[in-house]
């Protein structure tokens, strides 16, 4: 619905782009009943109701149709936000010249269009955009056609044509580049990542098919050189394969590096980068290598990029900052930090991205559960439970629901647990994407060793222990164990002296003495 893409839009204006688009405003002519319903969208509370909003402007404006002055406002906003990018975004920039020159043109003015198509071109070569190269290359062969190509020798007319053609090959390549990675991703996100050695072998046509793309296409553009590294980094972090990932994750940083002049405004594809090398430290336990790239990020923060994508970078940033806090026991600072998160970052609000915002609030959740603040860390947990829209074989899913198991268990709500488990059983069955970790956890849920005995327990550790260090070793195991090590847990369920000093050393931290 229009009324909810208005408020998503308004809602994610900061605040430099609001006041461009004021003085936008002020500019048009006419009745400014939208610049009320502007204000309106942005006073609101931000889950605002779109009716919410509606009731509001029909006070003010009885007599306005809400629904063209929410349509009006949608485009004004748009092109406000266009003007904005166009004054120091390139990408814009190209596209503007092509429009003047296609305009200069159908009037005849050939000699400023021509100017105007240089531009684009100039552009064009500096970002390394094919497309619009392309298009620039078109428009001058049709320029040198239509008049007659005065003053061009045929010799020119061809390079003019081969330059084109090698810039179609160049898209072409770059297409199949793009069609391998995104046949991965859907894969990787629907079936969820391999968990077993026949899992990794139905992914081997998309490599085999990348391997051949690369040995006959060209290395020397930097979008081939991105799209190739994206797919091997992520080919390999869905088969497990977390050091080969790392090292395609850092070509992949060095790549954007030194190619800054012609990064995307924002640059979501160096966020992405950057957090998919944290991902593949976190999953390899490289702490102390850690906080380099969570640098990375915040330096991202001093640009004057839009909020959408400063809240992503800050997603980022405090997902990382948890997980090293939480893995080196520092739990009084994790718990300080959490309190410290602004709360439209833990909301499913318009800034928020899905995923992050899952693994920000399992990580609040973790920092408690050591804390032994069970409640807190339930609630948190609820959270992702009534998010919607989950895949049941999404990794953070997989560990929130186990999360969710322990802190129940730790709470002692047993009752609850029989039907939690039932459902969990019945999804398990239905996604056919079963962790050996997660079969664990149920069994030991269902022994409930916090009523046995001490030696049944010790016996019962004894017959398990091989299998709960074969799952730590277990490449396709590790993509739940990445964020909490629920085979610590587990142990400490069977040897109570681990409890014993985990209590001790979390009171000591909760209090600030350690």
């Amino acid at each position: 619905m229009i009324k909810n893409e208005l408020i998503q839009l308004v809602k994610t204006l900061s605040g430099p782009e609001k006041r461009s688009f004021k003085l936008y405003c002020k500019k048009q002519s006419g009745p400014k009943d939208y610049l009320d319903l502007f204000e309106i969208i942005d006073q609101a509370p931000l889950n605002g109701e779109s009716e919410w909003v509606k009731s509001q402007f029909k006070k003010k404006h009885p007599n306005k149709s809400f629904e063209n002055t929410a349509q009006y406002l949608l485009r004004v906003t748009t092109d406000s936000l266009i003007q904005i990018r166009t004054s120091h975004d390139k990408w814009f920039q190209q596209y503007n010249s092509l429009m003047r020159t296609k305009v200069l043109f159908e009037r005849s003015l050939l000699q400023e269009g021509y100017k105007e198509l240089k531009r684009a071109q100039k552009l064009s070569d500096e970002l390394q955009d094919n497309i619009t190269h392309y298009q620039a290359c078109r428009l001058e062969l049709n320029y040198w056609s239509e008049s007659g190509f005065s003053g061009m020798t045929e010799q020119d007319l061809v390079d003019m044509q081969m330059k084109a053609k090698s810039t179609l090959r160049l898209m072409h390549q770059i297409q199949e580049h793009y069609t391998l990675f995104e046949l991965l991703r859907h894969r990787v996100i629907n079936a969820g990542n391999s968990i077993s050695d026949t899992d990794k072998t139905k992914l081997n046509d998309l490599l085999i098919s990348e391997l051949s793309l690369t040995t006959r296409g060209s290395q020397d553009n930097f979008e081939s050189q991105k799209l190739y590294l994206l797919f091997q980094s992520f080919f390999f972090i869905s088969v497990g394969d977390y050091t080969s990932s790392l090292k395609s994750f850092k070509e992949l940083n060095s790549l954007f590096e030194l190619n800054e002049s012609i990064w995307n405004f924002p640059p979501y594809d160096y966020l992405s980068a950057l957090e998919g090398i944290l991902d593949s430290l976190r999953t390899i336990r490289y702490f102390n290598e850690m906080e380099y790239f969570i640098n990375k990020v915040e330096k991202l923060l001093k640009q004057e990029y839009p909020e959408h994508f400063q809240a992503n970078a800050k997603q980022i940033i405090y997902i990382y900052s948890l997980y090293v806090l939480v893995n080196q026991n520092k739990l009084y600072e994790a718990k300080q930090l959490v309190n410290f998160i602004p709360s439209v970052l833990l909301t499913n609000s318009n800034f928020s991205n899905y995923e992050k915002l899952m693994e920000l609030h399992y990580y609040a959740a973790l920092t408690f559960f050591y804390l032994k603040e069970f409640q807190k860390s339930n609630q948190h947990i609820n959270v992702i439970m009534t998010l919607g829209k989950v895949s049941n074989n999404s990794s953070i899913y997989k560990a929130s629901r186990l999360l969710h198991l322990l802190i129940h268990y730790e709470l002692d709500n047993m009752s609850y647990l029989e039907y939690e488990i039932r459902s969990y059983k019945r999804a398990l069955k239905k996604s056919g994407k079963v962790l050996k970790i997660e079969w664990l956890i149920l069994k030991i849920i269902k022994l409930d060793p916090k009523r046995r005995s001490i030696s049944k327990n010790r016996l019962t550790w004894k017959k398990m222990e091989k299998e709960v260090q074969a799952i730590a070793l277990s490449k396709y195991e590790m993509q739940v164990l990445k964020y909490y090590d629920y085979n610590i847990w587990i142990r400490s369920k069977f040897e109570p002296a681990i409890i014993t000093k985990n209590n001790k050393l979390n009171n000591l931290q909760a209090q600030g003495l350690y």
